[in-house]
């Protein structure tokens, strides 16, 4: 299970780490209460990609929010 994180425009997202990443950094899941989400691998520097997204249970081409560079910030500080 993951933790549930408020992002500042009061979006509330669940954050489940996934797996490490073998050149360093982590793989994480992130799931909005809309039904949006994101599958990111986030790199030993703070960088991060996108490697597939959700909406309602089926993939989609789901935008990036301007808030996942926020998010992606408060997991490195975290880890």
């Amino acid at each position: 299970m993951g933790e549930t994180v408020e992002m500042y425009d009061g979006t509330e997202v669940e954050v489940e780490h996934v797996d490490a990443l073998a050149e360093g950094g982590a793989r994480f899941d992130v799931e909005a209460a809309d039904g949006r989400k994101w599958r990111i691998d986030v790199d030993r520097h703070g960088d991060f990609d996108i490697v597939t997204t959700w909406r309602d249970g089926q993939l989609a081409d789901v935008d990036v929010p301007e808030w996942m560079g926020d998010l992606v910030t408060r997991l490195r500080g975290s880890a």
